[in-house]
């Protein structure tokens, strides 16, 4: 009994039709790593981010010293420049080749003593008595200080009145 090229194919088209579900679950189930493998990939990935984390510090510290670096050659590039201060003589020498007979002396600045601002602060104690005498009320109001204000809602001379906003986003 022989088969038939067409039977075979439909035999075998059969036999996988049924063993792939097969297969599929027997692989999500069993092809899981195991503990170990699990432990294993989660250290990988802690001293992945440990050595970035490191890496970035180091960077960092590379840079600053870098900077200090730098600063402190261009503090003694500063001082190469700024060069030797010349003594007396030869400074009174230098004055004279430039035809000043006297040099002129440098001002010298004078500090300004500090300004410390002392407020006196009276402690009232509050009785009865200290409430109803007559003589110790509001002190009188600053009479040009309140005529001053009063005349600031009205137009000065030679300015123009501002144009009102309301008005003009209407016309709008």
């Amino acid at each position: 009994m022989a088969l038939g090229l067409f039977q075979l194919i439909g035999i075998g088209l059969g036999i996988a039709i049924i063993l792939i579900p097969i297969v599929r679950w027997f692989w999500k189930r069993f092809d899981m790593p195991s503990k170990f493998a699990l432990e294993v990939l989660r250290r990988k990935e802690i001293e992945a981010e440990e050595t970035e984390m490191w890496a970035g510090i180091e960077a960092q510290v590379e840079a600053e010293e870098t900077a200090r670096r730098e600063f402190e050659m261009k503090q003694k590039e500063k001082q190469e420049r700024a060069g030797k201060s010349l003594d007396e003589t030869q400074s009174a020498e230098v004055w004279n080749k430039l035809g000043i007979d006297v040099p002129i002396q440098p001002v010298e600045r004078e500090i300004a003593p500090p300004i410390v601002n002392e407020k006196e602060s009276e402690v009232i104690e509050l009785t009865l008595d200290n409430a109803l005498k007559p003589g110790q009320g509001p002190e009188e109001p600053d009479w040009e200080l309140v005529q001053k204000m009063s005349k600031l809602d009205k137009p000065a001379e030679g300015i123009p009145e501002a144009p009102d906003l309301d008005t003009l986003l209407e016309e709008e």
